[in-house]
């Protein structure tokens, strides 16, 4: 909702607009490219070939993630979640917990509804209720909690393109990430 555009592409889009790219933007993809030229061992390559690996199409492009949704993806690196619904539970854990940027706490609580409660569906997913509460999984969803708590970095008040050159394991260390 930063951009002034977004209520008319809301209005254009409907929901998709929340989530995806409905509209090109060539400077926000060519920015995502651009990870593809870092180095193996950096943070930038490591969320190109989590894209890579997964089949997304990246943001700026016509049916990618929108550059909000797609900020929650360097978390999926920095912490090592799957690409699953448990994973994406872990991953706004550790987020929200990291974090003191309004609306962080609503991104877990809503992720919670969507996954444990079904009291609406992933536009991402779809529908996946009652998967918290399924044997292990909420000491996996505490432990990222307390990992999030424990980082030193809020991890939704970062450019990660500002750091996609350092290397992922001295981020992970320096922000107190290594378990």
């Amino acid at each position: 909702m930063q951009k002034a555009e977004f209520e008319g592409l809301l209005e254009k889009h409907g929901s998709q607009a929340w989530t995806f790219t409905v509209k090109e933007d060539p400077e926000l993809a060519a920015q995502w490219r651009s990870l593809a030229q870092l180095p193996a061992a950096t943070l930038g390559a490591a969320v190109w070939q989590h894209y890579q690996s997964h089949g997304f199409t990246i943001p700026g492009e016509l049916g990618g993630a929108n550059a909000a949704l797609a900020h929650h993806d360097w978390l999926h690196v920095l912490g090592g979640y799957n690409v699953d619904v448990i994973g994406e539970v872990e991953n706004a854990a550790f987020g929200a917990a990291s974090s003191s940027v309004p609306g962080s706490t609503l991104w877990f609580l809503g992720v919670m509804a969507m996954y444990e409660g079904g009291l609406f569906d992933s536009v991402v997913a779809g529908s996946h209720p009652h998967q918290i509460s399924s044997a292990g999984t909420p000491e996996r969803v505490a432990h990222a909690l307390r990992r999030g708590r424990e980082c030193m970095q809020d991890l939704l008040a970062i450019d990660y393109f500002r750091v996609a050159n350092q290397q992922l394991v001295d981020l992970q260390e320096a922000w107190g990430l290594k378990d």
